[in-house]
């Protein structure tokens, strides 16, 4: 599974162990958009500020597998696709031990300017991306 990731973290999943409850999925939704917002937040450092910022447009959740309080996790995302005004986000929250999936993400990406709206990402963000990913992520059109 990390393979699969640019970025894989280990995480403690909240609660204590041997608390014994398993955890909702708002709690393991945060953490996949805390690793969302991280990711972002290292894309950006060192880049000039700008008005432009990324914001959240669609995320589809799918929940895999049960995890409980305290249990030690792993975390990871990559970016899976883009087009000129968007980016698809790939992440995922497992088992380090046996790699069963708890939760995967998709995690749709759009670049808001404001008083315009929804904007292309910018060229510079996109380099950075690109230098993260170790790989060029060519655009693609937009399927209906």
């Amino acid at each position: 599974m990390p393979d699969e990731f640019t970025v894989v973290e280990d995480v403690t999943a909240p609660g204590e162990l041997g608390d014994r409850h398993h955890l909702v999925d708002y709690e393991t939704q945060r953490l996949l958009s805390t690793m969302w917002s991280s990711y972002l937040l290292r894309v950006r450092e060192g880049l000039e500020p700008s008005a432009i910022s990324p914001a959240l447009r669609r995320v589809t959740y799918t929940l895999d597998n049960e995890a409980f309080a305290g249990q030690p996790l792993r975390r990871g995302i990559r970016v899976a696709g883009r087009t000129r005004r968007s980016c698809t986000f790939a992440a995922a929250l497992w088992h380090p031990q046996d790699g069963r999936v708890v939760h995967a993400a998709e995690m749709v990406t759009v670049f808001v300017e404001p008083g315009t709206g929804a904007v292309e990402v910018p060229a510079d963000f996109w380099a950075a991306v690109e230098r993260t990913e170790g790989r060029s992520i060519p655009v693609t059109e937009r399927s209906t």
